[in-house]
Parts: structure tokens; C-alpha cells; sequence
């Protein structure tokens, strides 16, 4: 069935997921039967700007806890570590195939469990997604389960016949990454891949893909990351700023994260893009979700960023992770999918057993050092332990 809307039950109600944009809300108990019994939304619904039919992908609770959701809202999977580039600042090392890398199989279940647990995005990820044989089999299998479906790719290897198959497959969205300009990007990731990357943009676009540019800023590239976010705020083109951390190869890229005096100066030659419109987000910056918040959840996301709360993190080889920052730096897994019976009894009991206490801990410390950007980010916790070692 060519599902549109995706429901998950929640102790409040239910998230509900708008799959033709990616938008995310929240609704009553009350909200939800009315959806359910009368296929009536509340009227400040985003569902209510759909002209289509509601075909709608339910997932009922099983078990009322109201201290967390029911399960979480994406997964992102890396389904290689094999890629096509070897950019400096790659936060997993990524080139080589993985050893003890899942099978298709492997990840067809995978798919399958998360879709009948509540997931309602999963985001493909690596390495480089599209080096994976099996990654367009991968898309449609999920986009067939009614979830809203997502790569993370460096975009240089999307021709326009493999955009018009990711468009075929039901791919939703694509997010690119570019660090600048030509000679910045460049530098990063290697000669030739900027007019490579911007070909496949537009490849995407030609196809009706929804695009969205991530771009690396460290201290090499700020005002390249400038030219950059003015062009895509005046081309309309949503970009997401991301915040460098040193991990993998970008561990041999010391000083180069920004500190809080360069995110003042990043968001004052900003001022006017991240001001004016929708279209430049980033961390520290203008993070701004696709969620809808029209009512007050009876629970608050503990100290900290919301690592484990509303995504799940699986690499190649299987391994379970609560932030894919963290597990680059070496943070314990904290689990394989080989192992997990049942998925949602596994959600719950994460939330009982906290990992992440450490980290937490260091917070405060952390944020308390002189000229550091403030954060919740508890990779930035882990790197900074790191580095003290």
C-alpha cells in the first residue's frame, strides 16, 4: 500500500508523520480516536494541507510508559563503510568495507522490525550509501513499509539515471554534503567532487528528490560556509551547518573545531539568512526541526542531547548506538542486532539503564571552561575527555 501518513501510538497519543515532506506532530488521546474512528485531524494539522487521500500506517502501543516514546522516530543505518572519496574531516574513517558487515538479509529484517516497532524514518547512511549494491532494494522495501526515506550520500556519484531509480524506489529526501565553495570542498574531499556533487544536486532536483546541503564548518572554512549558506538562501535551498567534531580522520585535524567566539562571528555574517527565511539551520546557529509542537508531552528529555531518546544508530557490522558522534569517538555499543529478540522490550530497557550518566556528569564541567561553545552535545563531552587524555 502507498502509505502517506505514518501514526505512532504514544502514552500522550501519538507522533504522527506527514510522509510526503517529513514533518513531524504530536496529538492527544482524544485527537488520535477521532483520527482513528471518524479519520478526522485536528485543524491545526499539518495533515489538514493534504490534498491526497489519507492511506495511514498505524502502529499501536503495547506498552504504556510515560517516561519516554514508544520507540524511536528514525534510524539511521549505515549500511558500508566502503566509499568513494576519503575526505579529511570524515568523522568514521570511512573508505574500506567493514569487517563482519550484515548481509541483505540482515538488513531486510532490520527493516522490517523497525517498521512494525513505530520507526517512521530511516535515513541510509556510510560510508557512501550508493557503493552498496543492494542500496536501492534497501529504499524501496522501506518506502513500501510506510516510512518516510532518507541518504546521507556525498552526491557525486548520482547521475541523472541513478536519481530517476532513487526516485523510483520512493527515496524522499537526500542530504548532500558540501563544505564551501570549489576550492574548499575541494580540499576537503578531493579534486573534481564539488562539480560532481553539484551535478548530482541537480540530478536529484530534475527528479523531484528533496534536497538538503550539509556542510562541515571548522575553522579552515567559515567564511567559505558563508558564500555558501548566502548562495543557498538565495537559490532557496535548504542547508543544515554542521558542527565538526574530531573523530576518524578528522582526529588529525587539531584546532579546527569552532569555539564560541567563531560562532558568534558565523551567526553575525549570517544574521540576515538565518533571520529571513527557513532555508539555513545549523548547530548553534538556527536548529529548527520538522516537528510540529501543538501540545505539552508529559515527559522531558533528561540533561543533555537527545542521544537514545528519538533515533537509533546501527553500523555496518550490526552494532547499536545512541549517537553516530559518539560511536566514531569510541563510545560503547550498546547492543547488536543479532541480538535484540524484541525491539520494543529493548527500547524500553534502554531507557532504564543510563549509558550516557558519564558524559552527563561532564556537562556541566565542560561547558563551564573558558571560550567553548556552550552545548548539550554529549560528543563534544567525549572529545573533549578525549583530548585530556
Amino acid at each position: 500500500m502507498n502509505y502517506n501518513i505514518n501514526i505512532r501510538e504514544e502514552c500522550f497519543g501519538a507522533t504522527v508523520m506527514n510522509l510526503q515532506n517529513g514533518q513531524r506532530e504530536y496529538i492527544t488521546k482524544n485527537e488520535l480516536n477521532d483520527v482513528l474512528d471518524k479519520g478526522i485531524f485536528p485543524k491545526d494539522s499539518i495533515i489538514q494541507m493534504m490534498k491526497s487521500e489519507h492511506k495511514i500506517k498505524f502502529t499501536p502501543l503495547e506498552e504504556k510508559n510515560p517516561n519516554h516514546f514508544s520507540f524511536a522516530d528514525i534510524a539511521y543505518i549505515e549500511v558500508t563503510r566502503a566509499c568513494n572519496l576519503r575526505c579529511k574531516h570524515c568523522l568514521n574513517n570511512s573508505g574500506e568495507v567493514m569487517k563482519n558487515q550484515l548481509c541483505k538479509e540482515d538488513f531486510l529484517k532490520l527493516i522490517s522490525d523497525f517498521a512494525n516497532e513505530g520507526i517512521q524514518e530511516i535515513r541510509f547512511t556510510g560510508g557512501e550509501p550508493l557503493v552498496h549494491k543492494n542500496i536501492f532494494e534497501f529504499i524501496e522495501y522501506a518506502h513500501n513499509l510506510g516510512l518516510y526515506t532518507s541518504i546521507g550520500t556525498n552526491g557525486t556519484l548520482i547521475t541523472e539515471d541513478i536519481a530517476k531509480k532513487l526516485t523510483k524506489v520512493g527515496l524522499n529526501m537526500a542530504i548532500v554534503s558540501v563544505d564551501g565553495t570549489m576550492e574548499a570542498h575541494d580540499k576537503i574531499r578531493g579534486n573534481g567532487s564539488f562539480n560532481k556533487t553539484i551535478n548530482g544536486i541537480k540530478n536529484l532536483k530534475k527528479y523531484n528528490i528533496e534536497v538538503r546541503v550539509n556542510a562541515v564548518v571548522m575553522k579552515s572554512n567559515i567564511d567559505d560556509i558563508v558564500i555558501l549558506a548566502k548562495d543557498m538562501h538565495k537559490n532557496k535551498t535548504s542547508l543544515f551547518i554542521r558542527r565538526f567534531i574530531e573523530s576518524g580522520r578528522g582526529a588529525f585535524l587539531k584546532g579546527h573545531t569552532l569555539n564560541k567566539k567563531d560562532y558568534d562571528k558565523l551567526r553575525e555574517k549570517l544574521a540576515y539568512e538565518l533571520e529571513n527565511g527557513k532555508y539555513i539551520n545549523g548547530h548553534y546557529l538556527r536548529n529548527d526541526e520538522k516537528i510540529k509542537h501543538r501540545i505539552e508531552l508529559p515527559f522531558k528529555f533528561i540533561k543533555g542531547c537527545k542521544a537514545g531518546q528519538r533515533a537509533i544508530i546501527i553500523t555496518p557490522d550490526g552494532k547499536i548506538h545512541l549517537c553516530g558522534f559518539l560511536a566514531a569517538q569510541g563510545f560503547e555499543a550498546v547492543g547488536n542486532v543479532k541480538e535484540v529478540k524484541n525491539w520494543r522490550e529493548y527500547w524500553h530497557n534502554s531507557h532504564n539503564v543510563d549509558y550516557l550518566k558519564f558524559l552527563r556528569e561532564n556537562l556541566d564541567g565542560y561547558n563551564e571552561l573558558p571560550g567553548v561553545q556552550q552545548t548539550n552535545c554529549l560528543a563534544y563531552v567525549q572529545r573533549y575527555l578525549n583530548n585530556k587524555e
